[in-house]
């Protein structure tokens, strides 16, 4: 399961990178109808982010059995990837319902978007800096 964690923390950060960049894209040429893929992309970082975090726990137990590992370390970026968790999860709800609007043409989707956007910078400087924390456990914490 730690090898899990390892292999699913960077969909999160890269993903929401790319579904801001083509939400910008969204608000800049709304014709090309980049939208609905940023928000597939952000739901699946959503997923992988949750992923990461449920397999978060056995990565700590594996580590635990290293010598050198700072369990402060540890400690905190486990607080931090709590926190980026619940705002994920916020993303992720806002996508979905931005993908249901952009699929009806609702006259707010629009502002879905900005809101997806906003939300979404704050998710990338939170997984970006739990990521940062999560490879100073293994890296010289």
């Amino acid at each position: 399961m730690s090898n899990l964690h390892l292999l699913s923390n960077h969909l999160p950060i890269i993903g929401t990178f790319l579904g801001i960049v083509l939400l910008i894209i969204a608000l800049l040429k709304p014709n090309l109808k980049t939208a609905l893929s940023a928000y597939l992309i952000l739901i699946i970082s959503g997923v992988g982010g949750l992923i990461a975090y449920l397999s978060g726990e056995s990565a700590e137990h594996q580590l635990e059995k290293v010598k050198g590992i700072s369990h402060q370390v540890i400690h905190i970026h486990e607080q931090f990837a709590e926190k980026t968790l619940f705002f994920i999860f916020l993303l992720a709800a806002l996508s979905l319902v931005g993908f249901w609007a952009e699929r009806v043409e609702w006259f707010g989707a629009r502002k879905l978007q900005i809101g997806a956007l906003i939300v979404g910078i704050v998710v990338f400087i939170l997984f970006v800096f739990t990521g940062y924390l999560g490879g100073q456990i293994s890296h010289g914490g």
